[in-house]
């Protein structure tokens, strides 16, 4: 399963892609980069409990999750809360695909991605990210995991490369 760096920088990315901050709105851009990376993050507060890789993981969280930003933005009266309720809800779901498309080291393998249609465990068999270690007592944790990591931003800091270019260019 991938980092929680590459989870945030991936929601961050995709959360941008729907809901960009407007062109020189720095504190704007600041809020909307830690919303996302909080959403992209959020799957993984199951660890807390043990659960790891179940219902947190699943498409239906990712909805209920943009459902709750939509109630909390209209509640702090944000314009374009609709707007940014579907980009947190997406942010949210890129931790899905990412994990999805990890590999998974612990039982059971692979994540609830169509909870609460589905209790099954699902993995892709592309394998694009390697898996982050949390045992951190082993002598090889800090290497692969930077290995892992290196890999991560390699693929990810491209992505948000592109996006980042790409709505900057005037229209």
């Amino acid at each position: 399963m991938p980092s929680p760096l590459a989870h945030g920088l991936a929601a961050v990315t995709i959360g941008w892609m729907v809901d960009s901050p407007p062109r020189g709105d720095r504190a704007a851009a600041w809020k909307r980069a830690a919303l996302f990376a909080a959403a992209g993050v959020a799957p993984d507060l199951d660890l807390i409990v043990g659960a790891h890789s179940g219902p947190t993981h699943g498409l239906g969280a990712a909805v209920l999750a943009g459902v709750v930003a939509w109630l909390c933005l209209r509640g702090l009266g944000w314009r374009g809360g609709v707007t940014t309720a579907c980009a947190v809800t997406l942010a949210y779901a890129s931790h899905t695909l990412l994990d999805w498309l990890g590999t998974d080291s612990s039982p059971p393998i692979g994540i609830m991605a169509l909870w609460p249609f589905s209790r099954d465990y699902y993995e892709s068999r592309l394998h694009v990210f390697m898996a982050i270690s949390r045992r951190y007592w082993l002598p090889e944790f800090w290497a692969s995991n930077a290995r892992a990591l290196a890999g991560e931003l390699a693929i990810l800091l491209t992505l948000a490369a592109l996006v980042f270019f790409a709505r900057r260019r005037p229209t």
